[in-house]
């Protein structure tokens, strides 16, 4: 269908017409020019790539609601959030919610006795009360770890999100926003996908925001991130290519590309990682109101430093603490290309995104390329260490501890409710932890270790001076005094560790329950829900009921039920670092008091 776009969902999902022409009336319009010819132009001529990008996640990001693209239960299920009942109802291939008015909270924020232009239904307190709405569910967005859910609001095609999202891993739907680690105090979430989302989660996205008034004309290419998100328009060469003898000439010509498409591959290291950085950065807009009309216009193959530049040091206190640790490394996932932009590796230009990922050539869910989960990916460059790699590391060849990304490529950044891979690559640093307090390589896996075991090690295998430290960094583990006194992003990522296999192989796994029963009250719900996971994970915890959700009462007894059922099983007795002692019991009056020194700042952590 060169030269006009057929919305690529109407060919996946097969939705009928009169669904099409409705669905078309309620989100974004995907007919923003002509030249762009949509992803199912690409399959005829490029099969295999157009299935390995169809299997991917990328595809998904953003769908129209449909049976095929839905993956939370409609089927009669009724929420409720602070009060507000929310009734959900599949509606043949519609997914419909009966719930308060959205605006209306915004609406009354303005509202002052006496001056309401239209008469409002009150309480018995005599507050007003919300007027109860039916929406239909227009698009959603993820299709990997969560689902989030989008519905029209009458003007133009805005985009404002349902409060609820529905988790995979558990199969059930939880308030928006208890599964971002953000303020537990702001209750009320009013995300609007048209500004938001749409520079990374559609393809070529304008918001084109009228100037008379809130609502939207918003233009997309294709929603979700398509072919032409990473090869840049195909219209014209779509149409160059309908002549065969085109086609012959380039094959003939072999290697030499097409001038009429990008292709990352044939882009040198810093333009093929632009492609990538146009998403997975945090950027900034040349002009903020040019950019709400028209979007960024960045085209893969161009400098993306001229139309989005990278914001490789925050801008102010308040953008470091959301998304960059104090050094100014990047602490939030999908933000891979600004650790990439910082990373030793990278300043050679030979080193890209393309050195390690593949869109084509590899399991959607982390997109490696071949054998690159592996030490390969390493030592593709660094073929010194290829002879003896126990030689570098000081750990068994072939264990988690000789596997170059566990110490150079650490889970320190947080997103999605999990810990995920920097993409900063370093070396591990005592200094740097204390500086910074971002966990190092060595205590994340060696979580039964104090700092100072670890400054000792670095000081004897790779000659690095010895830290001086505090007596607790002397005495106790790293890992619990992040997780009773770190600031809630240290606590998830350490939440995180003491449920990863390869650190409790490493660290006698028997002792980490009560310290991940102390974060199952925590004040952030991420906190909470990545440490009941954790502790799931542990010898006789695997049935633990608990539900992160719940209200602080039941939180509380979650806790002592955790703590109880691990006095009951076998443990290390008489370990300091650990915070045991000689009988096997918590030294809780130490706990608590290194529990007086938590860092108790808000954290909104930006992913």
């Amino acid at each position: 269908m060169a030269g006009g776009l057929v919305a690529t969902w109407f060919w996946q999902n097969k939705l009928d017409q009169k669904s099409t022409s409705r669905a078309q009336q309620t989100v974004p319009y995907q007919n923003r020019a002509p030249e762009y010819a949509g992803s199912d132009s690409c399959r005829v001529c490029h099969p295999d790539q157009y299935g390995s990008w169809h299997r991917s996640f990328h595809r998904t990001m953003t769908q129209v609601a449909s049976p095929k693209s839905v993956r939370g239960n409609f089927d009669g299920v009724s929420l409720n959030l602070d009060g507000d009942t929310f009734r959900f109802e599949r509606r043949g291939d519609e997914f419909w919610v009966e719930m308060p008015d959205p605006e209306f909270k915004l609406r009354r924020a303005y509202w002052r006795k006496g001056n309401e232009p239209t008469p409002m239904a009150t309480a018995e307190s005599g507050q007003p009360v919300a007027p109860r709405i039916q929406r239909r569910i227009s698009m959603t967005t993820g299709s990997h770890h969560m689902q989030a859910y989008w519905l029209d609001n009458g003007n133009g095609n805005q985009q404002y999100s349902l409060p609820f999202t529905f988790l995979f891993e558990n199969e059930r739907w939880v308030p928006r926003r208890s599964v971002f680690l953000n303020d537990p105090k702001v209750k009320d979430w009013n995300q609007v996908w048209n500004v938001g989302c749409i520079d990374c989660h559609a393809t070529a996205g304008q918001p084109r925001q009228r100037r008379d008034s809130l609502a939207f004309d918003t233009r997309v290419a294709e929603l979700g991130i398509s072919c032409e998100a990473c090869h840049g328009p195909a219209g014209e060469h779509v149409r160059l290519n309908s002549d065969p003898r085109r086609r012959y000439w380039l094959h003939r010509d072999g290697n030499k590309g097409d001038p009429s498409i990008v292709n990352p591959a044939r882009l040198s290291a810093k333009r093929s990682s632009e492609v990538c950085g146009s998403c997975h950065s945090i950027r900034g807009v040349v002009n903020e109101l040019a950019w709400l009309n028209e979007g960024t216009n960045y085209r893969p193959g161009e400098d993306l430093e001229e139309k989005s530049p990278v914001m490789i040091r925050p801008r102010s206190p308040e953008a470091r603490r959301g998304s960059y640790w104090s050094d100014g490394m990047v602490r939030v996932s999908g933000r891979d290309y600004n650790g990439l932009l910082k990373s030793p590796c990278f300043k050679g230009e030979k080193f890209s995104c393309l050195s390690c990922h593949s869109m084509h050539q590899s399991s959607p869910t982390n997109q490696l390329a071949i054998r690159m989960e592996t030490n390969d990916a390493c030592l593709q460059c660094h073929q010194s260490f290829a002879k003896n790699v126990e030689q570098h590391t000081h750990h068994a060849a072939g264990s988690e501890g000789s596997l170059c990304y566990n110490c150079h490529m650490p889970h320190t950044t947080y997103g999605l409710m999990k810990a995920i891979r920097s993409h900063q690559i370093s070396s591990p640093s005592v200094k740097t932890t204390l500086q910074t307090g971002r966990p190092n390589a060595c205590n994340l896996c060696h979580l039964d270790k104090t700092l100072d075991w670890t400054s000792q090690k670095l000081a004897t295998w790779y000659k690095i001076s010895p830290e001086r430290l505090s007596a607790e960094d002397n005495t106790v583990a790293a890992s619990i005094l992040w997780a009773l006194k770190g600031d809630a992003g240290q606590r998830a990522l350490i939440g995180w560790h003491m449920g990863w296999k390869p650190a409790r192989v490493a660290s006698r796994e028997t002792w980490i329950a009560p310290f991940l029963a102390l974060l199952l009250d925590d004040p952030y719900s991420a906190v909470r829900y990545i440490a009941g996971r954790s502790l799931r994970r542990l010898p006789g915890f695997g049935q633990f009921p608990y539900d992160y959700i719940a209200a602080a009462p039941e939180l509380g007894l979650s806790r002592e039920r955790a703590m109880e059922l691990w006095g009951k099983s076998q443990k290390p007795v008489g370990d300091n670092a650990l915070l045991i002692d000689s009988k096997g019991a918590l030294e809780r009056d130490a706990i608590e008091e290194i529990l007086k020194s938590r860092d108790n700042r808000v954290v909104e952590l930006l992913e």
